[in-house]
């Protein structure tokens, strides 16, 4: 055998040892980046699956509050028409009379009467109770008339024409009544209109 051919013979094995070496030491590599692309998609797939189901958790939340808010005021349209009935009720119990018989009559009325008021009462209807010279209130009170009596406090309750009601912590019907207000001279009104005209402007 030649010198040459004996050469290339002992060469070989020295090549594929190498090649081999090299796959042994990148293999490792590649395996571990294909782990950690791995794990960051689960660690991605985990933060959506957090957040989602967080949403879910209040989707949940927010349903459940407005079942109750709709349960909690699911009477409120009946009681405001029957609101109306019980006021004509309080407006026949008004009436003055000398007759016996009638008045025995108005005496059962006021019982059915307070019979459906307490029904109410019981759904969470509450009537707003005012008397002459309570103080004005713009939440619960609508002025239907300004009156000035200088020997009451302004802005107090002169008289109370319809009677107001409240459905649990909401305001089902405002007292219509009639204040105590000062007149505004005719220079006080004539500076408010110079104020709106200037704010027009």
């Amino acid at each position: 055998m030649k010198e040459k051919d004996k050469d290339k013979l002992k060469e070989k094995p020295v090549e594929e040892t190498t090649e081999n070496t090299l796959e042994e030491t990148k293999t490792p590599s590649t395996v571990d980046e294909k782990l950690e692309g791995i794990q960051r998609e689960l660690e991605g797939v985990k933060d959506k699956y957090l957040r989602a189901l967080a949403e879910m958790e209040n989707f949940k939340k927010r349903n459940s509050e407005e079942l109750k808010r709709e349960r909690k005021y699911a009477a409120q349209p009946i009681a405001d028409k029957l609101i109306d009935q019980l006021e004509v009720f309080e407006q026949a119990l008004n009436i003055q009379t000398e007759d016996a018989n009638f008045k025995n009559f108005l005496y059962g009325f006021k019982m059915i009467k307070d019979m459906l008021f307490n029904v109410l009462v019981d759904e969470g209807v509450k009537k707003i109770n005012l008397v002459p010279g309570d103080a004005f209130d713009p939440n619960t009170m609508e002025p239907i008339e300004a009156i000035y009596d200088p020997n009451q406090p302004e802005n107090t309750i002169i008289k109370v024409v319809k009677n107001g009601y409240m459905f649990k912590d909401r305001l089902l019907r405002p007292v219509t009544v009639v204040i105590n207000q000062k007149p505004e001279t005719e220079e006080q009104s004539e500076t408010k209109n110079e104020n709106l005209d200037g704010n027009v402007a």
